[in-house]
């Protein structure tokens, strides 16, 4: 019979084994989460042996029976259950160095993330899904004007002008839904000067929560010079219209009194000085004329040539009325020019050659002119080139007047393409237009 002793002993293997069996059971459960599924699957296995082999030799101790089989299984159990728990542990531990090894990279990368927010030139906002601010870096408190801790209590509408406030939760929920949201807006810094910005933002994952990072890129400059161009074309359909306006006054309304005063003269019979005939014949003649000058005032607004032809018949056209005057030699070359659809580029391109020919004719005493046009797929290229007496193209385009080129850069902008001017003084100059076509 077993003493007390020997009670406690068994009592004692089997709590082991109900320990043994729930952490088992406990490790199962965890197989649905853990990414190292082998590991815990031959830890739990481990544990199942180690509980079958208390079982064997508590069998063995309350029987009191040394069968050598049950022996053999118990060390059999028993170096299986040591041998799982040591590949277990082992693949745990190539787990968790793996762990450390991403754990460090994350916090590398963290710094990097740091490093870059806070060295940014551009201003950097970390704000949750109501527009508060969770982080700002160094640009932002710079531009605005703020102490970090002043804007870490506000809210992105709390630095918006009045135009901008009423959008944040707009533009918010846009970012929401889409998960990323470009848009203009303004700032007010602390001293109430007006910043415009372009806002370019995203949902992230920021410590285990959703937060916006907007990246806000300052285009006041741009601004300005949308305005500077804005202006330049509103003056330059200013003069338009009054050189139009001239035109009429001066060139075809002396024309319609003219022919008026005839018309007025053979109506009243008044006619002591000429006959009837000679009347009519002058009337004729004045509206000959007219239609002539209307022609005129029609084809400088809108030429009939590039209207029926295309670009390279009116450039061809006009360069050779030039050439005709023996002042200057102009050479063109339009064979690579292919686009056959009419299209307000054409219209801008024409009037940008005239123009250059005009300040070539006026400034710059050159003998010889060069035009080279192509198209391609989606791009026209312009190249325009003179060998007159040059000037300091950097200087000349940062005056209003700027000999006209201004103009023609300004015009070339609106249709969203780029000028290039390059001149030096007694080296000529040159011309690239370049425009983007659809």
């Amino acid at each position: 019979m077993c003493d007390f002793t020997d009670m406690t002993y068994n009592f004692v293997i089997i709590i082991t084994d109900l320990i043994l069996v729930v952490a088992t059971i406990a490790i199962i459960r965890l197989l649905a989460f853990t990414r190292s599924k082998k590991s815990w699957l031959m830890i739990g296995l481990a544990l199942l042996f180690m509980a079958a082999a208390q079982l064997l030799e508590l069998f063995n101790l309350y029987f009191e029976n040394n069968n050598t089989l049950i022996l053999n299984i118990y060390f059999v159990l028993d170096l299986l259950a040591a041998a799982l728990l040591t590949g277990g542990v082992l693949k745990l531990g190539k787990l968790l160095r793996n762990v450390r090894k991403m754990d460090d990279r994350r916090i590398e990368s963290e710094k990097r993330f740091k490093m870059l927010f806070d060295n940014s030139s551009d201003e950097i906002f970390l704000a949750d899904f109501d527009g508060n601010f969770i982080e700002i870096n160094q640009e932002a408190i710079r531009r605005l004007g703020y102490s970090k801790e002043e804007l870490m209590q506000k809210n992105f509408i709390d630095i918006k002008t009045p135009k901008y406030a009423p959008l944040v939760m707009k533009n918010i929920n846009i970012i929401l839904e889409n998960g990323k949201h470009v848009y203009e807006t303004e700032h007010l810094t602390k001293e109430g000067k007006i910043i415009f910005l372009e806002m370019s933002s995203r949902v992230i994952d920021y410590f285990g929560r959703k937060a916006i990072l907007t990246i806000a890129r300052d285009i006041t400059e741009r601004k300005e010079l949308e305005r500077t161009i804005s202006s330049a074309i509103i003056e330059t359909e200013e003069r338009e219209r009054k050189r139009f306006a001239a035109d009429l006054h001066d060139g075809l309304a002396p024309l319609l009194s003219t022919i008026k005063l005839y018309t007025d003269l053979l109506k009243k019979g008044n006619l002591n000085k000429i006959s009837p005939a000679e009347a009519l014949q002058s009337i004729e003649e004045l509206v000959d004329n007219a239609i002539v000058s209307t022609r005129e005032i029609s084809n400088n607004i809108m030429p009939s040539l590039l209207q029926d032809f295309g670009l390279p018949a009116a450039i061809k056209d006009f360069c050779t009325y030039i050439n005709n005057t023996k002042s200057i030699n102009i050479i063109v070359d339009v064979e690579q020019y292919k686009l056959k659809d009419p299209r307000i580029e054409e219209t801008i391109l024409f009037q940008s050659v005239k123009e250059l020919v005009n300040n070539t004719l006026k400034h710059s005493q050159a003998k010889n002119i060069e035009i080279f046009l192509e198209s391609h797929d989606t791009q026209v290229n312009l190249f325009y080139k003179d060998d007159g007496i040059g000037f300091n193209a950097e200087e000349k385009m940062q005056k209003p007047s700027g000999l006209g080129l201004n103009n023609i850069v300004n015009k070339v902008k609106t249709i969203n393409g780029l000028a290039l001017v390059k001149s030096n003084e007694g080296e000529g100059m040159s011309v690239l237009i370049s425009l983007i076509i659809k």
